[in-house]
């Protein structure tokens, strides 16, 4: 892959300009901050996510991330395992070779709704879906789903719509609504509807600080709901 990525048009979104500016991108690249953002979330979901992968997996990440969240990943990966990370962004992508200049990670400027041919034991989605609009999010998250091997999995960290009683429910609906206009239908609908074969996965949801936050882990199933149907008619046909 060649990094002749051409940015979209949603990266214009107010929320998004982040990632084109080098200044707000070094400032929120601090995981002192990320974790004062996320209310110190950021480190128990980052713990739970690397539970997710086993030790030299061939790892594929959507999204360069701020803090430490690639560290861990990296860390789990271990040296027999691979880490790519997408990335649509080359202001993001040059600051994360530099970063991880001394880490064995294929960082790649590279639109992840357009498909590749490359399978991957686990492929992560960490905070990425609720910056995407809703037919952006359809192609990444069928490009994700179909890229996996046999028995691998998709893990999505992304936003969910808070309990009634959560305080900053409000208060992050309207920041939302002003920033990131597509984060909203993550509150409307579970992440498994924004993909087109949501019924041949098995859908796993843990929710974090009254469901501000959500790990949502995709896979695939073994059998298929008609191969399962099929089977029985065969078994009671005998």
């Amino acid at each position: 892959m060649t990094d002749t990525v051409e940015m979209p048009a949603y990266m214009n979104v107010l929320a998004n300009r982040i990632y084109s500016d080098s200044v707000a991108s070094g400032v929120l690249d601090d995981n002192r901050v990320v974790t004062f953002l996320n209310l110190g979330a950021n480190n128990k979901i980052i713990k739970e996510l690397v539970q997710e992968i086993t030790k030299n997996a061939h790892v594929l990440q959507i999204g360069v991330t701020f803090g430490k969240e690639m560290h861990a990943v990296y860390n789990k990966v271990c040296k027999q395992g691979k880490f790519d990370v997408f990335d649509v962004s080359p202001l993001q992508v040059k600051r994360a070779r530099v970063k991880f200049r001394h880490f064995n990670i294929n960082i790649m400027n590279y639109d992840a709704s357009v498909p590749w041919e490359e399978k991957y034991d686990v492929i992560v989605c960490y905070n990425i879906i609720k910056e995407l609009p809703l037919k952006t999010r359809r192609k990444v998250m069928d490009n994700v789903l179909n890229s996996l091997t046999n028995g691998g999995k998709a893990v999505f960290i992304d936003c969910a719509e808070p309990t009634p009683l959560n305080p900053l429910k409000w208060p992050l609906f309207w920041f939302n609504r002003l920033y990131r206009p597509f984060a909203e239908s993550l509150w409307n609908s579970p992440i498994e509807d924004f993909c087109s074969n949501k019924d041949e996965f098995r859908w796993q949801h843990t929710y974090y600080w009254g469901r501000i936050h959500q790990k949502t882990v995709a896979v695939r199933k073994i059998l298929s709901s008609e191969d399962v149907k099929k089977l029985t008619n065969l078994f009671r046909g005998s």
